[in-house]
């Protein structure tokens, strides 16, 4: 198990989304927020990758953190966590009951603190063992799941655990691949501005389409899907130097002075303005309104 290919199956967590009903819908936070507070337990000395207690600490842990990242009708539950990431084939729980384990098969109650455990698996036990790979993976869980909050979930960290000093190669090892995966997952391989997705005969897709940040990650730290766009190679070069931008509206907008006239090129992007964008199905990695404006804003006159 390699850091990326950590990073990448955090970054596809199933954490799950909200339906409509229930206001803006989103993706529910509590695998990340489980995962981030028995790393906190780790750093702490209250717990190791191969034995994570469910206790008051980690139930304190999750919810500090739930407290503020929390949406509309979010319930503090770290108990199903504790027994649905198992689905994620690196974690497993148990019950400890007269020197037996046996598997975990419900969410675990209040009253059974010191009898269930958890432990990762699957390789990751063996990246979470050493402090600074766990802080990038608690980094990358915070920038794929709760970019806007990152200081405040930093910081509930660093009460009582200690700083580390990551590199920025080293911190962003693993993450670019991990977000690509998941915005062409999410997009199904389509350029959000003009559908361009090639499918070859066999059924598989040939990518020519790459994952683009619409805040980019330098400035923003920001992996979330709502924060990224599928673009072809020609429109992402083009939106990355304010040529076109993805307007709050959904739209296309593009720059005033492209001439049509002048050649091919700029003739399709200039045709591209008032152009819905192509938006994935789920409604809860749509793009964030913030970062439409923040994009458009930036167009060049």
């Amino acid at each position: 198990m390699t850091l990326a290919d950590a990073i990448d199956r955090l970054y596809d967590l199933h954490p799950g989304t909200t339906p409509m009903v229930e206001g803006s819908p989103h993706e529910r936070p509590h695998k990340p927020l489980l995962i981030l507070a028995a790393l906190d337990l780790i750093d702490e000395g209250l717990a190791s990758a191969d034995r994570i207690p469910w206790s008051h600490e980690l139930r304190d842990r999750f919810s500090a953190r739930f407290l503020v990242v929390r949406k509309h009708n979010d319930q503090n539950s770290p108990e199903n966590p504790f027994l649905y990431l198992q689905s994620e084939g690196f974690w497993q729980s148990w019950i400890e009951e007269d020197g037996t384990r046996i598997p975990l098969q419900s969410t675990p109650l209040v009253n059974q603190i010191g009898k269930v455990f958890a432990r990762f698996t699957d390789g990751f036990e063996h990246l979470i063992a050493k402090p600074n790979k766990r802080q990038m993976l608690r980094e990358s869980l915070i920038s794929r799941y709760f970019p806007q909050l990152s200081y405040a979930l930093q910081s509930i960290s660093e009460i009582e655990n200690p700083t580390f000093c990551v590199a920025e190669d080293a911190r962003d090892s693993g993450r670019s691949p991990a977000f690509r995966r998941l915005i062409l997952d999410i997009y199904d391989h389509q350029c959000a501005a003009c559908g361009l997705r090639i499918r070859l005969a066999s059924g598989n897709d040939v990518s020519f389409i790459d994952a683009a940040h619409i805040i980019p990650f330098s400035e923003s730290r920001n992996d979330h899907p709502t924060n990224g766009l599928a673009l072809c190679k020609n429109h992402h070069w083009a939106m990355d130097r304010d040529i076109i931008a993805p307007g709050p509206d959904l739209q296309w907008h593009v720059a005033k002075h492209l001439d049509p006239r002048r050649s091919n090129g700029e003739k399709e992007l200039h045709e591209l303005a008032g152009k819905s964008l192509l938006l994935p199905k789920d409604p809860a990695f749509h793009p964030h309104e913030g970062a439409l404006l923040w994009r458009c804003e930036r167009l060049s006159a």
